[in-house]
């Protein structure tokens, strides 16, 4: 473990290891939503629309023949006082996502990913951090 004896450079360690568990979380988060293993794909356009934005939700979607994952959020310089969002602003994101109206996953594909995943995933990226920040 480093050891610091100047505050202000145990302060900026800090910080950097927060804002690499912040941006992890988010990428991974966003990978993950962009997989077919987890978001119900019928032509790819609702698994291309997760967006990463920085302050407020993105109003961006996928153009109609999309069937990449998108992965914006792996260019946005994360910054663990700000506030991130991951959405996905298709006229039938919430249909899909909050009322469950699919039929290729369960219909509680989206609390479950939530409630389950996401902190399998942050957990993750804190394992990673603590070791590559020798925390």
């Amino acid at each position: 473990m480093p050891v610091f004896r100047d505050p202000k450079k145990l302060q900026a360690h800090i910080k950097k290891a927060m804002d690499a568990l912040q941006a992890e979380t988010l990428i991974t988060t966003q990978a993950r939503l962009g997989s077919a293993a987890v978001s119900p794909v019928d032509t790819g356009r609702f698994r291309s629309s997760w967006f990463a934005a920085e302050g407020s939700a993105s109003s961006d979607v996928a153009p109609e023949g999309a069937n990449s994952p998108n992965t914006d959020a792996t260019g946005l310089r994360v910054d663990s006082r700000k506030t991130y969002h991951l959405t996905s602003s298709l006229p039938y994101s919430q249909s899909v996502a909050v009322e469950g109206r699919v039929v290729s996953k369960p219909t509680n594909w989206f609390t479950s990913f939530r409630n389950e995943t996401i902190p399998k995933i942050q957990a993750e990226a804190a394992r990673q951090v603590k070791s590559e920040f020798e925390l």
